[in-house]
């Protein structure tokens, strides 16, 4: 089984058609959603037909709850107490009921699929120590599955259980341990954070049968992006950070490397 994975869409319709495209080519047998198919972007009607109408299996990611009012949006970030309340307002009936109807994880031979972990769609897991522990509730909770699917972070990531972080670089398959259990993120489809001049669209291709997972990042249509984020007066870090900014960092520690890089040259 082949399985088309795709993260974090973020309402990008256009990049969301270039990973479909790119996955159709190299032939897919089922599509996997980990969650945020809405939010921050400017189509998300668009995303959740085009997910709708290919019978992918999709999770709630923190997004649709926040646009369903089940996540309280003052917790938020800024940019998404921005445009949140423009989503609920565009969002056609039938893609609320769409949503609302999403399970918080999916199971499907092999693979259970959450959007930020097992447990909470809201949880970042980011470290090693975190993956190893989601493994372990995967064992618990579902002895089949061999391959945890998540999202949210943005940022592509393979662990193994026994064998530690694996390059996530895209380029050939890469084959995981015959025996024990593996987590992958696909990163996003419609929402940067990589520091990259020109945003491109993630997403991966999992083969349970081979136990290998090949990862995409391609460019697509930013111009048609960007077009659609004016006509609704949207920011454009709706669809990729600025390139250089400094995440993870303190706002203060910001500011001082910021005066470092301009008045002395670092």
């Amino acid at each position: 089984m082949r399985y088309g994975v795709v993260s974090d869409v973020h309402a990008n319709a256009v990049a969301l058609r270039t990973a479909i495209a790119r996955l159709k080519a190299v032939g897919v047998d089922e599509w996997l959603c980990a969650g945020d198919i809405v939010g921050y972007g400017p189509q998300p009607n668009e995303c959740v037909e085009l997910l709708a109408e290919l019978g992918a299996r999709c999770v709630a990611g923190n997004h649709e709850l926040l646009v369903l009012g089940r996540l309280p949006l003052e917790r938020s970030g800024r940019l998404a107490r921005e445009t949140t309340p423009w989503t609920r307002s565009v969002l056609r009936d039938d893609c609320r009921r769409y949503l609302a109807a999403l399970p918080t994880t999916v199971r499907v031979p092999g693979v259970l699929m959450a959007h930020g972990s097992i447990t909470d769609p809201t949880r970042y897991v980011r470290q090693p120590e975190q993956a190893v522990g989601e493994l372990a509730t995967l064992a618990r909770v579902d002895a089949q599955a061999t391959v945890l699917v998540l999202g949210h972070t943005h940022r592509p990531w393979m662990v193994c259980e026994d064998g530690g972080t694996v390059p996530a670089a895209p380029g050939p398959a890469t084959a995981f341990p015959p025996t024990g259990r593996v987590l992958v993120n696909p990163g996003s489809v419609g929402h940067s954070r990589q520091d990259e001049p020109v945003p491109r669209t993630r997403f991966l291709l999992l083969d349970i049968e081979q136990r290998q997972v090949r990862f995409f990042a391609e460019t697509y249509d930013v111009a048609g992006a960007l077009a659609a984020l004016r006509e609704h007066g949207l920011p454009r870090s709706c669809i990729h950070v600025r390139p250089g900014r400094l995440w993870a960092v303190p706002r203060r520690a910001q500011t001082l490397i910021r005066y470092a890089r301009r008045h002395i040259g670092a």
